[in-house]
């Protein structure tokens, strides 16, 4: 081992430190490279990640057998794609323990410089990488171009927006978590996912009700790892970019929160604690991150992934984990008897209830409705206070958006279009149909003779005065046809959607929008996965307020590969009797077409989404200057007869504007 290099066994990373001046041929080491066999290669690809200015981490991994010895590694890195010249050239060790992974910590980089890597095994060469360092803080700076991408579901759908991304001209990509995903149909075939993935198998994994299998061990994780790295398309994507990577719920459990799963209702009453440390571990030892394991501390949290970057004068990126340390779902699924009524398809009046009762018992501490516990939030609110920056990014797994539905007014609506329906001649009067419905139900709810004895006052004025129709005919006619379509009182309330995002975690995010409002924090804009979907919206000081202000911003990226939402909420209201009533807020079939309506849907009950599109996959391009933060929307075109679509990939693109000063959304 030289001067240049150590290693750090705690989580083993090696540190390597650039010098100049070295040959490329591979001299200019104090130790010549042990002989090794030529039965080794870098199936696995190379990647970089955490460009700093001064620093970035190296990645690769050596396949082959060597009896569970180390192998020997050689890493150089250059300013010349040719190699002519070295600024590191390293001797690294390989081992075993960490699945013969390789992150390396290269130091002493100069800032805003394109670097390329390779590594050597024997006379084996890695493919060539090529990464950059940030700018140095400070520096004055007219662009950044980078992409933001989540959700890459290996039996969902199609890659071909990684290699679309990989000939993009791009400073770097940031990754909001879903880099796998744990549950696989194991070895069975999946339909609607391109050829050149075959089903995937884990080696051990544990068997769900409905036949998948979700990793259990460090072994399955690390399989996943390699089934999506082994992918030519994502490796040549890490192999042109660095990366800066985050993790969500996929990395190691659907919806989970600290060491808990979610897959039945009771599952988050046990601690899943070997599980959740065999996800850090893999994830730590597959993605070029610059964070530390700790595998001496047997607790689940042995490991911190959120972290914050400077790029010159222009943006601090802040990334965090929202998922090792948040409390748990408000309405636990346990009580809920499943996750309808616990993280999807909620009462708002019941979430907020919970929330408040929790906050009560505490002593008014967040502790126990926290998503980013408290000592992340305090770490959040310094370093966005304290930026420098123009523009203050956060790397944000979970929608901060506001997606509810008054159901009320939603069935007054759909009931409405039925009578219409039937009775064209009412169609100019519609809007005050659906305002004089909505106020008869909400007040038929109050008064208790729902659903036996609905008045209807409110229509029956309108149509008495508008349309000519008295109370006989009314009664005859109108309201037979309205009480058949009563819903279940329970439905006609305001719903959120989903409360595993920051809908369930309110008060924590009026916290932070207080903060940032108190103290005039401005051109804050989170990058956003999770969902699916594309949204662009502003986040509300409080959604509830009778006047909320608008604080700062939220740009949601759909699935590089995966579902959509929309088929999501499909399901759901196609197979759960409870919620069939609002079949048209989701989808319409036309002439045998599915119609999507969820994105009318959602804009109309959340007035703060300026974009909506919930039935697509894709990836986000934002390039950023003084004045502004564009962002485009690639959306992607689907398979064609099992496979990825050809080159190029995108089959529109929608763009999105912020204003420097403002939190405000344009669709431009």
């Amino acid at each position: 081992m030289d001067r240049r290099q150590f290693l750090k066994w705690g989580s083993f990373i090696t540190v390597s430190v650039a010098t100049t001046g070295l040959a490329g041929c591979g001299g200019g080491d104090d130790n010549p490279d042990p002989p090794e066999p030529d039965l080794f290669d870098f199936r696995h690809g190379v990647a970089s990640g955490d460009p700093r200015p001064d620093s970035v981490v190296l990645w690769t991994r050596v396949e082959g057998d060597n009896g569970r010895r180390h192998v020997n590694v050689r890493l150089q890195v250059s300013t010349q794609e040719d190699f002519s010249t070295l600024v590191v050239n390293d001797l690294l060790r390989a081992l075993p323990e960490w699945d013969y992974t390789l992150r390396t910590k290269v130091t002493g980089l100069s800032a805003a410089t394109t670097y390329y890597y390779r590594f050597r095994v024997g006379s084996r060469f890695s493919p060539v990488g090529r990464t950059r360092t940030a700018p140095a803080a400070g520096t004055p700076l007219s662009q950044l171009k980078f992409a933001f991408v989540s959700c890459q579901d290996w039996s969902i759908n199609h890659w071909a927006g990684m290699e679309e991304l990989a000939q993009q001209d791009l400073d770097f990509i940031v990754h909001t978590g879903d880099y796998i995903y744990e549950a696989v149909a194991d070895g069975a075939p999946v339909n609607l996912v391109e050829s050149r993935h075959t089903p995937l198998s884990l080696p051990d994994g544990t068997t769900l009700p409905s036949g998948f299998r979700y990793a259990t061990t460090l072994e399955d994780y690390r399989y996943l790892y390699k089934a999506y790295r082994s992918d030519a398309r994502l490796q040549a994507l890490h192999a042109r970019f660095p990366m800066i990577a985050i993790w969500d719920d996929h990395e190691f459990s659907d919806d989970c929160w600290q060491d808990r799963q979610s897959y039945d209702a009771d599952d988050d009453q046990s601690p899943q604690t070997a599980r959740r440390r065999s996800a850090n571990q893999a994830w730590f030892e597959y993605l070029p991150a610059d964070v530390t394991l700790d595998l001496n501390n047997p607790s689940f949290q042995n490991i911190q992934i959120y972290r914050a970057f400077t790029f010159g004068n222009l943006a601090t990126l802040l990334m965090t984990d929202e998922r090792l340390y948040r409390a748990d779902h408000l309405i636990s699924e346990a009580n809920a008897g499943g996750d309808v009524g616990s993280r999807f398809f909620i009462r708002r009046d019941a979430l907020k209830a919970a929330e408040d009762a929790k906050i009560a018992a505490a002593g008014g501490a967040l502790t126990q409705v926290s998503m980013l516990g408290d000592a992340q939030r305090a770490w959040w609110q310094d370093r966005v206070g304290g930026a420098a920056t123009t523009w203050k990014l956060w790397g944000n797994q979970v929608s901060l958006l506001r997606m509810q539905i008054d159901l009320t007014e939603a069935i007054a609506e759909l009931m409405v279009l039925r009578l219409i329906a039937s009775n064209t001649a009412l169609t100019p009067l519609r809007d005050q149909m659906e305002t004089a419905l909505t106020a008869d139900l909400r007040a038929a709810l109050s008064s208790g003779t729902y659903p036996n004895n609905v008045a209807y006052t409110n229509l029956r004025q309108l149509l008495s005065t508008q349309a000519g129709i008295d109370s006989a005919t009314f009664d005859a006619n109108i309201k037979p046809t309205l009480d058949s379509r009563l819903p279940p009182a329970s439905l006609l309330a305001t719903y959120v959607l989903n409360a595993d995002q920051w809908d369930g975690y309110d008060a924590e995010r009026r916290n932070l929008m207080a903060f940032l409002k108190t103290n005039n924090v401005r051109n804050v804009v989170a990058l956003t996965g999770d969902i699916h979907a594309f949204f662009a919206g502003v986040v509300m000081d409080d959604f509830d307020a009778a006047t909320p202000t608008p604080v700062m911003v939220d740009l949601v990226g759909a699935g590089l590969s995966s579902n959509t939402l929309m088929s999501t909420y499909k399901s759901v209201v196609d197979n759960d009797p409870r919620f069939a009533e609002i079949k048209a807020l989701i989808y319409e079939e036309v002439s045998g077409a599915v119609v999507n309506t969820l994105n009318r849907t959602l804009q109309h009950f959340n007035p703060w989404m300026r974009y909506a599109e919930t039935n697509v996959t894709g990836y986000a391009i934002v390039t950023l200057t003084p004045d502004k933060l564009n962002c485009a929307f690639h959306i992607m075109k689907g398979l064609v007869d099992g496979n990825a679509p050809p080159q190029p990939a995108t089959a529109r693109v929608t763009t999105v504007e912020v204003p420097a000063g403002s939190a405000v959304v344009n669709v431009v």
